[in-house]
């Protein structure tokens, strides 16, 4: 069993990540994460650690660290810091949410699909961000 996460930013050409074992991946501008999105002007509303994807084929999940504009599943913002509060005094990292097959997940203009895949093949435009030991 796999997970592939597509990313798809306007205009740009889409990227696939596959996972088939255990993986927690950091998403956000900051240089330390492992998709890392511009630190451009266009990305503003994206927090320097954004959310984490927490992967465990077949299971996904993702978790809003905190971030000042939200990550947003299928549409709903499932977490994000009050405007009021500076980054250093942001509040816990909200719930995990389970994601399912063919959800979406947004940060700022930025959308990722989740797809679950029982066939095990792979396909040649895939990155792996994992190592499986």
């Amino acid at each position: 069993m796999r997970v592939i996460i597509t990313m798809a930013e306007g205009t740009t050409e889409e990227q696939r990540f596959e996972f088939s074992c255990p993986a927690r991946v950091l998403v956000g501008r900051g240089h330390d994460c492992d998709i890392q999105l511009p630190n451009a002007f266009a990305y503003s509303d994206v927090s320097r650690h954004h959310c984490m994807f927490e992967i465990d084929p077949p299971h996904v999940r993702v978790r809003d660290l905190g971030s000042r504009n939200g990550t947003f599943v299928n549409n709903r913002n499932i977490g994000q810091r009050s405007r009021r509060l500076p980054a250093e005094f942001a509040c816990p990292a909200a719930q995990a949410v389970e994601l399912g097959d063919d959800d979406t997940v947004r940060v700022g203009l930025t959308f990722f699909r989740i797809l679950l895949d029982a066939s095990g093949e792979s396909v040649d435009a895939n990155r792996e961000l994992q190592h499986c030991g």
